[in-house]
């Protein structure tokens, strides 16, 4: 039986009627106008009993419980079916969260939008899931130096574009591409009004032209700070970077050969994670974040491990430092994987995830210098709880 795949997607662009604050940098960001749209892209994976949709948002993120209840609607009409949820970390777009209202005492989420969204995710998923057109794949990984750089590491950087390319078995003609690059979308910078998804929009624009075939993208492991190597944080900027990706993406699948997908499995791990940071508290207290926590103080959250035929995908709840996603991918290739990549922000929006031995939250949050990322992670212990995590569904896979 061979792999079958369909895919939808939907606007989930704001209307700007009333103030739409942009999430990702300062408060009081507004949106005047809208560069090109935001969607919401499911590629629904369906092999014998195991049915996988992988969803792309243009958003900065997705708190778990919003996630959890789209699959659970998205299970009312398609039973058994696992969904990632995975935001693209625009800075670009609608507030989320909660953080970058129009002060530090106030929200700058719209529960309107919110609604709208989770209501477009379900629908865009279920019409994906109710298209079966037989799929071989095509997967691959190459370097693409001199686009991002590491501002907190420069020795550190994850330069690798991964791709898997779902091709039709008689012809190879390419029917739908899913990219993967950790970089955070934010080649604009704090000035920037216009609603975009950054350089995600040209990178799946160009992919689209020159395959005629659909095109996701999935931000990796991109903390730490893994930003675009720019100057001027302007549109061109962010086309050359889009056009670089794009180029180098259909070298690298042009040339992979394309086999049948024998397995597609799904792997998930709830687990624990102790609340310390003070600023999230404070933000708990005054009602700008949803208090998720539990009565022993801690975040229950969750990882993913996808196997989509060689490639082992590492699907991770938050910003994860290079080091650390690094580290994941050659455990990765270690444990069975022919190509090995991290989806970031999947299902849940942790923050930073860091490696304990560099984790020092500074004295004044207000003025982190060298250790902003500690000031927008939930604690010390959100590194190693996701490694152990994911350690335990590779076993599992391996078992299995």
């Amino acid at each position: 039986m061979p792999l079958a795949i369909g895919y939808v997607h939907r606007v989930i662009t704001p209307a700007l009627d009333r103030p739409v604050y942009l999430a990702g940098f300062g408060q009081n960001r507004v949106a005047q106008s809208v560069h090109d749209d935001l969607y919401v892209r499911a590629l629904a994976l369906t092999l014998g009993e195991t049915r996988l949709v992988l969803t792309a948002l243009d958003l900065l993120g997705l708190a778990r419980a919003h996630c959890l209840e789209i699959e659970q609607r998205v299970n009312q009409t398609w039973p058994r079916t696992r969904v990632i949820l995975a935001s693209t970390h625009t800075h670009h777009g609608p507030d989320p969260i909660g953080l970058w209202g129009p002060d530090q005492t106030t929200s700058g989420v719209d529960p309107a939008y919110i609604s709208a969204v989770k209501d477009q995710a379900v629908s865009t998923i279920v019409a994906a899931c109710g298209q079966t057109q037989p799929a071989d794949l095509r997967a691959a990984s190459a370097r693409v130096p001199g686009v991002a750089k590491n501002a907190r590491d420069p020795e550190i950087v994850d330069d690798e574009l991964t791709g898997l390319q779902f091709c039709a078995p008689d012809t190879g003609k390419a029917l739908a591409t899913l990219l993967i690059f950790p970089c955070h979308p934010e080649v604009l910078w704090e000035h920037n009004p216009h609603i975009t998804s950054d350089y995600p929009h040209v990178l799946r624009r160009e992919i689209e032209a020159a395959t005629g075939a659909p095109c996701l993208f999935f931000s990796g492991a991109l903390g730490g700070m893994m930003t675009p190597d720019v100057k001027e944080h302007s549109f061109d900027e962010a086309e050359v970077m889009g056009r670089a990706l794009a180029q180098a993406a259909l070298r690298m699948l042009a040339t992979g050969p394309v086999e049948p997908v024998e397995a597609l499995a799904h792997y998930r791990r709830e687990y624990a994670v102790p609340m310390t940071n003070p600023l999230f508290h404070r933000a708990m207290e005054a009602g700008l974040l949803p208090n998720t926590m539990t009565t022993e103080g801690v975040v229950r959250t969750e990882a993913n491990l996808l196997k989509i035929g060689p490639a082992w995908l590492a699907a991770v709840p938050g910003e994860l430092l290079p080091k650390l996603g690094l580290e994941l991918k050659a455990d990765l290739g270690r444990a069975g994987a022919r190509v090995a990549a991290v989806i970031g922000l999947a299902n849940d929006e942790l923050g930073y995830i860091l490696p304990p031995e560099v984790f020092a939250y500074p004295e004044n949050p207000f003025e982190p210098g060298d250790h902003y990322e500690e000031t927008m992670s939930i604690g010390p212990e959100a590194g190693p709880r996701l490694m152990g995590a994911m350690h335990f569904l590779m076993e599992t896979a391996d078992a299995r």
